[in-house]
This record gives structure tokens, C-alpha cells and sequence, in this order.
């Protein structure tokens, strides 16, 4: 208790002399806070070392550590900084003595510096402070030269060395050698025994040894085990002989002999042998370390009947007990401090005496361990961590024995092991530096609870891996080990078995116990490759136990543990394709939101099985064919499975691709088609947008139901799109919903809808286009859009149109014909479609040039690979036409290449949106021309535009601009278009 108090007292000491230094670099030492810890200062230290008490208080410091009477102290950053101010200052320790006053402790903490200064001063300002004082006292470092083969060496070793003499390089290998420690637990015993009599059978050799108690050496040779001993002298005077078949022990005073008989071996009795010690020399080690403590002692193989106990090899006696075996593993840790120098002679006096208490069958026990250890190691190649797997060996052999002999279930004895290894890792932290060394470099090292339950496991016979992996007990078996077992069975061919394995491992998830079911969500987030590849269907029945599991599961924590490997398991079947796996995932997790909506919605995006819908569709199209089981995953995941269909549907350029797309979505059934509805009556504009030309293709009828009523909400680039997605999709009943939209779509975009209702070729369009070349155009349309309704009727070639067509190229006025140019031009145009004869009759008193009508509207091809087509003749001009955007906040300049009566191509300044509306004035010459147009994307340099509007005369200049650079004939222009309007797609937007 005084020491304990002591203790407390001066680290409390310590805290205050750092608060004190600190203050006084905040305030200095005339400031009251100051003054008043330094008065705390005193007081704990004067608790620490009342007056008239003998010892005093040491404070050392080595590096960023403080010592309190060689104790280190786990001190905060500022005593970390204290200790290095210290040591940098060439201060190895402080020491307060009992007389020491207030004034001197007042000195000593004035003459550290309040500023900057150098740490060489505080060594100088200290001892000027301190000159005269009786109570401190400084102790500076003094280095002085040792051997550089020591380095690496412990401080126990090296004291060793010192009193070895020549033999300083042995010393580390009796530590670590297990035929030197076997002889030193045998000495340990021996030291304790008082030379009691031993009894034996076996030969052994001469053995003898001498040494000198003054100096404290040891030397010797180590002898043969003899048979029966003779009686051991007292202390310090004897005179023993053996009456062994080949060992003689001599001894006189400060000296011992040995004779040590049957320690090795299976099924060896006690120790045979008579020992001795005393402070004198023998042939073994001077445990004392300086204090002449000679062991002499001989070591060989004895014979012995075994018992029939539970533990092989223990004579006639039973077995250890479980806390013996604590006991063991407890002085293995006493004699590693000895090995690490964190000991010295208290550490192996401690060892001394727990081996003494230890019943004589532990004490064989440990014996025999060592000897399998020293009959194993390499000769001369001492292992540093013999202590370690001496420590192992019992563990397992303790608990290997137990199981066998039906004592403990084989979660008991995980149980066991996890005790055992807790002490065996106070003897690890001793001895680990090498494994630290490993993990500081970033090396994988095995957890030594892993190495333990492994080797017990390599231990355990073939039929009983079989039955306790066949139990309830399976999720005792770490992962590790049964992943092993079964991927031998697999690579033997026994696949049943290593499936029937798997099947009941997995079964424990249904456990009542919850270290079952928490060891078996860990074992299973563990093997979910090792079920995928031994049978993609085990990945199913696993999901199916932690699914259910994961429903009813009341435990916060095993909700997290089960979460997870149902998590791993869906990921697992993602990464191997098992689409049946996936759906039987989803159908869980989708029981689990209907129980728990908040567990379900966060594990659903974790499983990755929805972030990988856009991999599984590109595959599917790739293919051509979706694989087994992918539709159905597909049809669980409507929303995500459309939009993804949607996006490439709205990028094919070729029908076949288009129709591969919808037919893959017309697959995943009503769920699908439920989504794109919904989303086009009331989704959002960019959503309905992107799914209305998929349904046009699904379920025409509904886009047509549903979307006319919310165009006039939609903004202009979202209808263009709108229409040419629709037009695109190839929907028999696509003239009927472009009817529809005509009402309702910006003024702009008209142009746009007649023409694809043209290409349509649908003659249910007849009316409404009649009625517009007529002169009743929709609200806000112009003339331009009379153009477009006469292509268009060109288009459809419906007989019914002739008279109008006839009417207006004929009809005249007072002065000139009633119509404009462009108008009769174009109805000129269909006619030649419709009465080649006639046209060509009236052509010659038309007025209208030949080269006009060479840029007639092309027919678009119904069987054609494209999902869009050119409508008119592309001219490559001569010379690039200028144009400017003149409507735009920072207008932009084109350079127009290639062009026709609906649009171009163009290098640009800067690049626009797809849809952007741009008012164009094309510069010729003199004269310009003035055009509406909407951007398309085309080329990274060049855009493309198409025009939307456009006075008539306007329209006849640009029109001349193209016939002028339109070389060939009507005939030949026009087969060319043809041709190239069946093999070249139209940029889409």
C-alpha cells in the first residue's frame, strides 16, 4: 500500500509539474496562477517522499517516455514533450531526495526557460539553479563503449554475457533453444526439490561440471540421463553417486551434480533423477545472473508404461487440468519476461516459483512439450519464438484431448481456445517484435487467434472434421478451415459431400443460439465464393436463410452481421452472373421492406445489383439474347430496366437495333409498361421526354391518350425531341399521335411534325394536310408550313390530292400566278409523282426552271436499315457560304458546307445545345437570306442545323443558292438522293 500510494503521489507530481511549466510560459512566475501551482507541486511531492522517509523519488527519461522509479509513466502529448525537452538536454533522470524544500523545488522550476531556447541550456541553467541544493540532485547520460555484437540483445542477455565471458553470443540461444530450456525448467524444479530422491529407467552418459560461486560463472558439460539417483546433498555440502548405468555425480562444497533421468519421451514417468543445487558451478546456466546460482544437470530419453488417461504419455498419472494448463501458459510468460529483459533475476525467480507450485503433472507435461519441441528444431538453429509454440502446442494438445475424449463439444472447446489464447498473448507481446516488425512494414501477418484455431483443426482426425462439420456445432469451425476442408473434397471430386458441408453450415443462420447465428453470417460473408463455385444454387438457399433470418432478427448487432453477408452473397451472385440467385435476392429483400422498410431500403442499393442493369442490357443486346434468368431480374426492377432500355432506344441509328430494344422491353411485361405510362402521364418533363419513344413502340394508344394534354407545358426542345423520338420509333400508329401533338406543339416545331407525318407515309393523314395547303393553318403557323403539307403529299402519293396539287400550280391572277413560287414548285413536285404525264406537259409553260425542280423532296424508303432518313438532296458547295446568328446573347459564326432545302452542315465558332434556336442570316454577296433553324450535334468540329421557318421568298433565294451549285440533271440527281437516303442516316439531336 505505501508504495502503491507512493506511486500515486508522484505521478500526480509529475501532472503538476507540467501544468506549473506550462503556466509559467503563459504567465510567468510572479503570476498568482503560478504561484499556486507551484504550491500544489510541492505538496504532492512531499506526499510522495514525506520527510524522514529513506528513499527518495527518481523522475527519468528516455526519448518521449518518463520513468517514475524506473516505472514508465502513459503520459499525455506535454509529457511526451517534457520527457524529450529532458533527453535532449542530456538528462537521464531527476532525483528528489526527502530533505529537499520548497526553495529548492522553486529553483528548479525558475530554470526552465519561459521562451525559445536550445535544450543544451537547460542542462547549464539547472545546474547553476541548483548549485548548493541538498534535496535534487541531476543525473546526466554517460555513454560508455559495449560490444557491437550486443546490439540487438536484450538487457538480460547482455548481463549475461558479461558474466559468460567468451560465451556472450550463446547466451541468446538458451533462451530461444528448446534443448536449453528443456534443462533450465528441469534446474528450475531442481532448485526447489531440497534433492529428493528420483527413480527412473534408461542410459544416459557421464556428466560433471564445476564452477565458481564468487564469480558467478557457470561452465560445464551437460550429461546423459542416468538411471536411478542417488540423494542429493544439502546445500552447499554433499557427495553424491549415482548408481546409474552410466552416470557418476561428484559434488563438495558450492557445487552440484547432476544426474537427470526418463524426461523425454512418450509416456515417460517423473524425473528420474537425483538433483541438487546450491551456489556453486555445474553445467547449466547461472540463473542468478551474477549471483552464482550453478545448476548441474543432464538430460536424455527415458522409458515409462503410459497410463490410460486422457492425456497420452502422463505414466500412470492423470492428465493436467485446465487451470493448470493456465498455470503452464502463465510461467512460459514469467520465463519470456527473462528472454525480453523485462525481468532480470525477479522475472526468473518468478518463474522458479510458479513452476514449484505447479502439480508434478503439469510440471511433465511441460516437460514432455518441450522435449517434441527439442526433438523438432534444427540442430544449432535456436527459434525465437520457441516459447510461442510451446505455449501452442499445449493449448491445442489440451484441447484436441478434451474433444476426443467426448469431455467438451467442439464449441466448448472454441471457447477453450479463445481463454487460452488470451494468455498466450501476454507471452506473444513479449515476444512479437518480429511479427510488429512485419505489420509496420505492411505486411499481412495471420491473427494469432486464427493460428490457434487452424492448428487445432490440422489436429482434429478426418472423421471428426466430417461429423462436426455434418452437426449444429458447424459454426464452431472458423471459415478458414472449412473453406479449406470443402475445396479439398471439391478438387477429390467429392462434391456431394462439400455441397451437403455447405447446405448445414448455412442451416445454422436458423440457430436459436445467437453466437450461432452470429458466427455463421461472418463464415458466410467469408465463403460466398467458395458457394458460388461449388454450386451457384447453394448461393440461393444461403440467401434464402439470411433473408428469413433477417426478417425476424430482434439483435441490433446480428441485424448489422446478417445484413452483411446477405449483402456479400447478392454481390457474389452479381459478380458470377447467377441471374436465378439475383431474383431470389430481390424477391427477399422485397419481404424484408414489406417487415422493415428502413433495413430494406438501405441493403438494396448495396447489393449492386441494380447499379449493374446497364451491364446486363448491353450484354443482352451484344447477344442478341438475354441470358437465363436475366428477364426476370429485369421484370424486379422495371423502373431501372427502362430507363436504361429508353436511353439506347433513343440512340439507335439503325432499325434492327431499335427493334432488338423493344422487343427485350415488350419482354419484361405489364411491370414495364406500367412504368413508362406512369411516367409519360405525369413523370417528370426529362423522364417522359427520354421513355415516350419506347412507348410509342409498346403502347402507341397511350401516348396518345396521355401526352397531347401536356405538351403545351413542355418546352420547345423537349417537344423536338418529343416528335422525332415518336417518329423514330417506327410505330405503326405514330401518324395518328403526330396528328395529335400538331395542336399543341410550339409554332416552330410544325414544320417538324408535318414532315415526319410525310415520311409516315400514312394516308389517315390526308385530311388534315388537304386542309393546310387549303390555307387553315394551326394557330401561329405560316406559309412555310403549306410547303411542308405538299412535301408530305407528295410523299404519301395519294391520288386524292391531285386537284389541289393541279389547282395550285395552275391558278392564276390578273398578273402572274395566284400562288407563290415555292408553293407551286413544290405541288409541281408531287405531281410528277402522281401524273408524271401531265406534270411534264405543263412543266414546259409552268414558269418554273429546270434546275428548280431538280431539288424535289426525296422518298424515303420504307424497308430502309436507318431509323431516320435525308428528305431532301444534299448539295456540297463550291465555296462555303457564311452565316451568322443574329438572335442569341453571344452570337456565333458558321461556315455552311454542305446544305439542302432542309438544313446543313456547318463549322461553328462555338459549340450550341442540341436544340438551340438560331435566327440565320446567310451572307451571298450582296444579298442575304434569312432562316429559323434549330442545332443538331453531328461531328466534334461541326454542327449540323435544320431549318423550321422561312419566308417563301426567302426560301426561292436559297433555292437558287443550291441549284446553282447543283451540276447534274433532274434523272440523275434524283437516283443519287435515293440511293443515298437508303444508306446514310440523319443526324439525331
Amino acid at each position: 500500500m505505501i508504495a502503491n500510494h507512493k506511486s500515486t503521489s508522484g505521478r500526480a507530481f509529475v501532472r503538476s509539474l507540467n501544468i506549473l511549466l506550462k503556466f509559467a510560459r503563459l504567465y510567468g512566475f510572479e503570476h498568482a496562477r503560478t504561484i499556486e501551482q507551484l504550491d500544489i507541486a510541492w505538496r504532492e511531492l512531499r506526499e510522495a517522499i514525506p520527510t524522514g522517509t529513506d528513499n527518495g523519488l527518481m523522475l527519468g527519461a528516455t526519448g518521449s517516455q518518463l520513468l517514475l522509479d524506473g516505472v514508465p509513466l502513459e503520459g499525455a502529448p506535454a509529457e511526451k514533450q517534457f520527457a524529450q525537452l529532458l533527453s535532449a538536454a542530456g538528462l537521464a533522470s531527476i532525483q528528489f531526495f526527502p530533505c529537499i524544500t520548497q526553495d529548492e523545488i522553486g529553483r528548479f522550476a525558475r530554470a526552465f526557460p519561459t521562451g525559445k531556447a536550445k535544450p543544451t541550456e537547460l542542462a547549464i541553467q539547472l545546474k547553476a539553479a541548483l548549485t548548493g541544493a541538498q534535496g535534487i540532485r541531476l543525473n546526466e547520460v554517460c555513454f560508455i563503449a559495449t560490444d557491437s555484437r550486443l546490439k540487438e540483445a536484450s538487457m538480460a542477455a547482455q548481463l549475461a554475457a558479461a558474466s559468460l565471458g567468451e560465451d556472450q553470443n550463446e547466451f541468446k540461444k538458451w533462451l530461444n533453444d528448446p534443448h536449453k530450456l528443456l534443462e533450465l525448467i528441469a534446474a528450475a524444479q531442481g532448485s526447489r526439490s531440497g534433492g529428493m530422491v528420483g527413480s527412473g529407467t534408461g542410459a544416459g552418459g557421464l556428466g560433471s561440471g564445476s564452477g565458481d560461486a564468487t564469480a558467478g560463472s557457470v561452465s560445464g558439460g551437460i550429461g546423459g540421463g542416468g538411471g536411478a539417483g542417488g540423494n542429493a546433498g544439502t546445500l552447499g555440502e554433499f557427495s553424491v553417486t549415482g548408481a546409474s548405468s552410466g552416470g557418476t555425480l561428484t559434488g563438495g562444497p558450492y557445487a552440484a551434480g547432476s544426474g537427470v533421468a526418463g524426461v523425454a519421451g512418450q509416456g515417460a514417468g517423473a524425473s528420474g533423477a537425483g538433483l541438487g543445487a546450491g551456489p556453486g558451478g555445474g553445467a547449466g546456466l547461472g540463473a542468478g545472473l551474477g549471483a552464482g546460482l550453478g545448476v548441474g544437470l543432464g538430460a536424455g530419453p527415458g522409458g515409462g508404461r503410459a497410463g490410460s488417461g486422457p492425456w497420452r504419455g502422463t505414466g500412470q498419472s492423470a492428465g493436467p487440468s485446465e487451470d493448470e494448463i493456465y498455470g503452464i501458459l502463465g510461467a512460459l510468460t514469467s520465463f519470456g519476461n527473462v528472454g525480453a529483459g523485462q525481468g532480470g533475476v525477479a522475472a526468473a525467480g518468478e518463474f522458479q516459483e510458479q513452476m514449484s507450485q505447479l502439480p508434478g503433472t503439469a510440471q511433465d507435461t511441460l516437460k514432455r512439450a518441450i522435449a517434441g519441441l527439442a526433438a523438432q528444431a534444427p540442430e544449432g538453429q535456436p527459434d525465437e519464438s520457441v516459447l510461442v509454440k510451446l505455449a501452442e502446442h499445449l493449448a491445442i494438445r489440451f484441447a484436441l484431448e478434451r474433444f476426443e475424449s467426448g469431455e467438451v463439444k467442439v464449441n466448448a472447446v472454441r471457447q477453450m481456445l479463445d481463454r487460452m489464447n488470451s494468455e498466450i498473448d501476454n507471452l506473444r507481446k513479449i515476444l512479437g517484435a518480429h511479427e510488429d516488425k512485419m505489420t509496420d512494414a505492411g505486411m499481412m501477418v495471420e491473427s494469432h487467434r486464427e493460428i490457434l484455431d487452424r492448428q487445432f483443426w490440422a489436429a482434429v482426425p478426418e472423421s471428426g472434421k466430417q461429423a462436426v462439420l455434418m452437426s449444429g456445432d458447424a459454426w464452431c469451425i472458423p471459415p478458414k478451415n472449412v473453406q479449406s476442408y470443402v475445396a479439398h473434397l471439391i478438387e477429390t471430386g467429392d462434391v456431394a459431400q462439400a455441397i451437403s458441408i455447405l447446405q448445414n453450415y448455412a442451416s445454422c443462420a436458423d440457430s436459436d443460439e445467437a453466437d450461432a447465428r452470429k458466427k455463421t453470417a461472418m463464415g458466410l460473408s467469408e465463403m460466398a465464393a467458395l458457394y458460388a463455385k461449388a454450386d451457384p444454387k447453394l448461393l440461393g438457399e444461403a440467401l434464402r436463410h439470411l433473408g428469413l433470418r433477417l426478417s425476424v432478427e430482434q439483435d441490433v448487432d446480428l441485424q448489422t452481421l446478417v445484413s452483411a453477408a446477405f449483402v456479400r452473397l447478392s454481390q457474389e451472385a452479381v459478380t458470377s452472373r447467377c441471374f436465378p440467385v439475383m431474383e431470389q435476392a430481390l424477391d427477399l429483400i422485397s419481404g424484408v421492406e414489406a417487415q422493415r422498410p428502413g433495413i430494406g431500403r438501405s441493403l438494396r442499393p448495396k447489393m449492386g445489383i441494380e447499379e449493374r442493369i446497364p451491364e446486363f442490357v448491353d450484354e443482352a443486346l451484344r447477344a442478341r439474347q438475354a441470358a437465363a434468368g436475366m428477364t426476370n431480374v429485369l421484370k424486379m426492377l422495371p423502373q431501372t430496366a427502362m430507363e436504361q432500355l429508353s436511353m439506347r432506344f433513343n440512340r439507335c441509328s439503325l432499325r434492327e437495333d431499335a427493334e432488338h430494344i423493344s422487343n427485350l422491353a415488350a419482354d419484361l411485361g405489364e411491370e414495364g409498361l406500367q412504368y413508362l405510362r406512369s411516367t409519360v402521364r405525369g413523370g417528370p418533363i426529362t423522364e417522359a421526354v427520354e421513355m415516350t419513344g419506347l412507348l410509342s413502340t409498346l403502347d402507341p394508344d397511350a401516348v396518345e391518350v396521355f401526352l397531347p394534354s401536356r405538351m403545351k407545358d413542355f418546352p420547345r426542345t423537349s417537344q423536338d425531341r418529343i416528335v422525332r423520338q415518336v417518329s423514330a420509333s417506327g410505330a405503326p400508329g405514330r401518324c395518328r399521335i403526330l396528328l395529335e401533338l400538331l395542336d399543341h406543339v410550339d409554332p416552330l416545331i410544325m414544320p417538324l411534325v408535318i414532315d415526319e407525318i410525310g415520311v409516315t407515309g400514312d394516308r389517315e393523314a390526308l385530311g388534315r394536310l388537304l386542309t393546310i395547303v387549303d390555307g387553315d393553318l394551326p394557330t401561329g403557323a405560316g406559309p412555310y408550313l403549306q410547303v411542308k403539307s405538299i412535301e408530305a403529299l407528295g410523299r404519301i402519293h395519294a391520288p386524292e390530292s391531285t386537284t389541289t396539287l393541279r389547282r395550285i400550280v395552275e391558278a392564276k391572277k390578273m398578273f402572274g400566278w395566284a400562288h407563290a413560287q415555292e408553293l407551286r414548285i413544290a405541288a409541281l413536285q408531287a405531281l410528277i409523282g402522281l401524273e408524271p404525264d401531265w406534270a411534264r406537259d405543263f412543266a414546259a409553260k409552268s414558269g418554273i426552271d429546270r434546275e428548280d425542280l431538280a431539288l424535289a423532296p426525296l422518298d424515303v424508303m420504307a424497308n430502309s436499315k436507318f431509323v431516320r432518313q435525308r428528305r431532301h438532296t444534299r448539295v456540297r458547295l463550291h465555296k462555303p457560304v457564311t452565316a451568322v446568328s443574329t438572335n442569341l446573347k453571344e452570337n456565333c459564326r458558321l461556315e455552311i458546307k454542305t446544305a439542302s432545302l432542309s438544313g446543313g452542315f456547318a463549322s461553328i465558332s462555338r459549340h450550341l445545345p442540341p436544340g438551340t434556336h438560331v435566327q440565320l442570316k446567310l451572307q451571298l454577296g450582296l444579298r442575304n437570306v434569312q432562316a429559323t433553324a434549330l442545332m443538331r450535334d453531328y461531328r466534334a468540329q461541326d454542327m449540323a442545323f435544320e431549318i423550321v421557318d422561312m419566308s417563301l421568298d426567302e426560301r426561292s433565294k436559297y433555292r437558287r443558292l443550291l441549284a446553282d451549285n447543283h451540276s447534274a440533271s433532274i434523272p440523275v440527281a434524283k437516283a443519287k438522293s435515293q440511293s443515298e437516303a437508303v444508306e446514310t442516316p440523319v443526324p439525331s439531336s
